[in-house]
């Protein structure tokens, strides 16, 4: 089937906080990629010009085309993707995808094979896949359909990612060829492959490091010797690694460089783990772990941990708790923690704007990228977003 457009469309961003006001949801990562680079994989597999319009609020369309690198992007793909806040300019036969859906490229194939035009997929009241025709009709008819892999809120991306990265990563093989891409990988590595592939993209992988797959390594990234990085790892881009990581993600430019236990956890951009630093996973009573009151079915849970967040040394984070963007914790932190905070164990304060794109400037010359001034027009949206948009 043939169609002009591919829209994505937001799910309940709500139930994905703190990381929701800062990145679209077509943007977060899982199984490796952002949600959109799965669609665009998917599409490219089957010989499809990819033309990707992401739905999103007003202030995360106008800075974000502007701040977010991509994999695909990188390895030089054609593809294009436009962040707009409607849908008036949109016209021809168009698929619609909404970010409920867990990107499986398989499931995507079967959905597609039976998929007619004017027929919306949903599971209650999620939308999850349909096509309209180039005349502007809508739906007409819904197929409820509740046994797609699917997505609640953010724990759901924590759920699937390891499953996703294996699962999708033959597509993405296919695409560019090989598992490992321009990468400087020592000799005195292990990478176990057996429970799946290690894919390095333009990545250091130092001696004396263990790599279980599934794992992407994406560019510009280091593992650093003496790191154990378990099945579920994806550094994204301009990260660095040591410790033990196990099924979690790093967006752009975060770094764990010393040992320290990341678990199940989810590390926005521009993040600092400092020495000693853990998230917990497990609760004691080995029971289901609540994320904002929401009980998630999960028995493993770390830590959320927001854009232009920096964890001070020996710090541990109980299982299930956010981090939110901006702030600054220390010591034992047991609950979540607001957007902008200065944190000692549970006593916090509020951090001013000023300082938080101050942080982000010295942090930025650090890492020698240099200072984005959407990057820094986005912190300060945020942050009044935050003040006006309090968790679910």
């Amino acid at each position: 089937m043939q169609f002009d457009n591919v829209v994505i469309i937001e799910g309940n961003y709500r139930n994905y906080y703190p990381l929701s006001i800062s990145t679209p949801l077509s943007d977060l990562i899982i199984g490796g990629l952002r949600y959109y680079e799965h669609v665009a994989l998917w599409l490219m597999n089957l010989g499809y010009d990819v033309n990707i319009y992401v739905i999103t609020r007003d202030y995360l369309a106008r800075y974000w085309r502007g701040i977010a690198d991509s994999i695909l992007s990188r390895l030089n793909l054609k593809y294009s993707v436009k962040y707009v806040h409607s849908t008036e300019d949109i016209s021809g036969v168009t698929l619609w995808i909404g970010t409920s859906l867990i990107p499986q490229i398989d499931v995507l194939n079967k959905l597609m094979s039976n998929a007619m035009t004017g027929v919306e997929i949903r599971c209650g009241d999620k939308a999850l896949l349909s096509i309209t025709n180039e005349r502007g009709a809508g739906v007409k008819d819904t197929i409820n359909n509740c046994d797609l892999p699917m997505a609640d809120g953010i724990w759901s991306i924590i759920k699937w990612n390891t499953e996703l990265l294996r699962s999708n990563s033959k597509y993405l093989m296919k695409i560019i060829g090989d598992k490992a891409v321009d990468s400087d990988i020592s000799s005195n590595a292990v990478i176990d492959e057996r429970a799946g592939n290690v894919i390095a993209i333009n990545t250091i992988i130092e001696p004396l490091t263990y790599i279980k797959g599934p794992s992407l390594l994406g560019p510009g990234s280091r593992v650093l010797p003496h790191a154990y990085v378990r099945e579920g790892t994806v550094l994204y881009m301009n990260n660095a690694v040591g410790g033990e990581v196990k099924n979690s993600i790093m967006d752009m430019h975060s770094l764990k460089e010393h040992f320290s236990y990341l678990g199940d956890s989810y590390v926005g951009r521009w993040v600092n783990i400092g020495a000693g630093s853990v998230t917990s996973n497990l609760k004691n009573t080995i029971g289901i772990i609540r994320y904002m009151g929401i009980d998630t079915g999960m028995i493993k849970l770390g830590s959320i941990i927001g854009d232009w967040v920096k964890v001070g040394i020996n710090t541990s984070i109980m299982s299930g708790k956010y981090i939110g963007q901006g702030s600054s914790v220390i010591g034992l932190i047991r609950r979540d923690v607001p957007p902008f905070s200065m944190c000692i164990n549970d006593n916090c304060k509020t951090l001013i704007i000023e300082k938080a794109v101050e942080i982000y400037r010295r942090f930025a010359e650090l890492k020698r990228t240099g200072f984005n001034e959407d990057e820094a027009a986005l912190i300060k949206a945020v942050y009044e977003v935050s003040l006006h948009e309090p968790p679910p």
